[in-house]
């Protein structure tokens, strides 16, 4: 397991919802802001092809031919922490 891939996961995910969650529901610009940030911090974390810990961070969340591509099949996992955080500063 690479600790940095579920980093970059988590980072990715949500910043996704953040982008969701501004445009859909509060338009609070530290919302906008903190998703851009995240997409930043996702970006440097990600390895370049051609570096030698690629090969861990692809590895991560992989299962064989089973859940394959995480970026596609455990975005609820990854969003859940975010949508618990939004949820208790912005009720309904």
């Amino acid at each position: 397991m690479n600790f940095i891939a579920l980093l970059a996961c988590l980072a990715f995910y949500s910043a996704l919802y953040l982008l969701y969650f501004f445009f859909a529901k509060q338009q609070n610009p530290l919302l906008l802001l903190a998703a851009i940030g995240m997409l930043c911090m996702t970006v440097l974390m990600t390895p370049y092809p051609f570096e030698k810990r690629r090969h861990g961070f692809d590895a991560t969340l992989n299962f064989g031919n089973y859940l394959y591509w995480p970026l596609y099949s455990w975005w609820r996992v990854f969003t859940f922490p975010i949508r618990w955080l939004l949820s208790l500063f912005f009720h309904d």
